[in-house]
């Protein structure tokens, strides 16, 4: 939701939606105070069950307010202290929505865990990624430190983004995430 970043953050934020575009992630700036991109949000939700989820006081509930307010999902006020929304969603609520599909609206989170993702898969789950895999010298190639690996000369070239590739680096470090 474009509304929770200042004016200097909004080029940051290009930044970021470029590159998740770039892959074949549809983005789309919203606002649920100034009703930003509601109709489009709407409809890319139309016929599908989708999921709200995010950090706590981020705006989830009061977005889906905004586009149906029939609804009427509770939120929280804005806190005085910091100036940010306050954590109001306590269970995931599933809403049915007009035409067809459904909505969840989750309680805010603090993170993710990935479950039941193999390391040797994981690269299949970064599109940029598996489409450089068979052009790897090796057909194991984990991406980390091995010699002609393509994956890495992406990042390198400035085709897979650097963060992209540090998350998929941090995941297959983590010895003690909920994956096996």
């Amino acid at each position: 939701m474009i509304d929770q970043y200042a004016e200097e953050s909004l080029p940051v934020l290009d930044e970021v939606i470029a590159q998740y575009e770039r892959i074949g992630y549809p983005c789309l700036r919203t606002s649920a105070t100034d009703l930003t991109n509601l109709d489009a949000l709407t409809a890319l939700l139309a016929q599908k069950t989708s999921l709200f989820s995010g950090h706590s006081g981020v705006g989830k509930s009061s977005l889906l307010n905004a586009c149906f307010p029939e609804f009427d999902v509770r939120v929280g006020d804005i806190s005085e202290s910091s100036q940010k929304g306050q954590h109001t969603t306590t269970f995931a609520e599933m809403f049915p929505l007009p035409g067809g599909g459904y909505i969840v609206d989750t309680p805010g989170i603090k993170g993710f865990g990935i479950i039941d993702v193999e390391k040797d898969e994981l690269a299949l789950y970064f599109p940029e990624m598996k489409e450089k895999l068979s052009e790897c010298r090796f057909y194991n190639c984990k991406h980390l430190t091995e010699p002609g690996c393509a994956v890495k000369e992406a990042v390198e070239n400035g085709e897979i983004a650097e963060t992209r590739y540090e998350s998929y680096a941090a995941i297959m470090s983590d010895d003690e995430g909920p994956y096996r």
